[in-house]
């Protein structure tokens, strides 16, 4: 079932919809991100797949990579799901990559796109302004202490001994959302990245790219964010 997380930031109303299970169950509401949590094996996924054919693009764009069948699956998903949003045929969609390699919107116009995800799981984030999304594992061990910066350090250091590496991993995932977002993912240094910690499930991220509002959702097993 599709969940609305209703945040503000930046003056305005961002309204973003956290959604699990058959893309039918998404309502197409112009202007609201949409984050899709699926299983490339799920039931779900296999019903986007059906009707989302890879194409000779696809295929020579994932043929060096590692991953490359897994990543071509979260590329139709993808297709899938921004068929479906944007009312276009999967066949009329063109991706590209922007300059740090990450995956862009060619057609239909006016769309931002971003993938997180590891071989079990895909998180997919659709808009129409930048976007940044990143999953991780709540099991996961926390990140090396120096890819704190001075405040969050600070911050995380005051909380119980049990709550800093679930306040750590929460801090980690919005910074890979946000540099995905601000387009420097490949070349982040994570020390360079502040978060502080907002009402709810909200946090800002700043670097000297700019500042991005990040919603976390925490589900399945993972934390996930989306940097906007």
């Amino acid at each position: 079932m599709g969940r609305v997380a209703r945040q503000a930031g930046e003056g305005r109303l961002t309204e973003t919809l956290w959604h699990e299970g058959p893309l039918a169950g998404i309502a197409r509401e112009p202007g609201r991100p949409v984050l899709w949590s699926v299983r490339p094996d799920s039931e779900a996924a296999a019903g986007a797949l059906a009707r989302s054919p890879h194409d000779a693009r696809d295929l020579a764009d994932f043929a060096a990579a590692p991953d490359a069948g897994y990543r071509l699956l979260r590329r139709r998903l993808t297709r899938a799901l921004l068929a479906h949003l944007a009312e276009v045929a999967p066949e009329s969609i063109l991706f590209g990559r922007r300059g740090d390699g990450a995956p862009s919107v060619l057609a239909p116009a006016g769309w931002h796109v971003s993938v997180a995800g590891r071989a079990g799981h895909a998180l997919i984030g659709l808009a129409d302004r930048p976007i940044g999304v990143d999953a991780e594992p709540l099991d996961a061990a926390p990140p090396l202490w120096d890819m704190l910066t001075p405040a969050e350090a600070a911050r995380i250091e005051g909380l119980a001994p049990s709550d800093r590496p679930r306040a750590w991993l929460r801090a980690w995932t919005a910074k890979e959302a946000h540099a995905k977002r601000w387009r420097f993912a490949r070349h982040a240094d994570p020390a360079s990245i502040d978060t502080a910690f907002l009402a709810g499930n909200r946090l800002s991220a700043s670097s000297a790219e700019g500042t991005s509002l990040v919603i976390l959702r925490e589900a399945n097993g993972r934390i996930e964010a989306a940097a906007l």
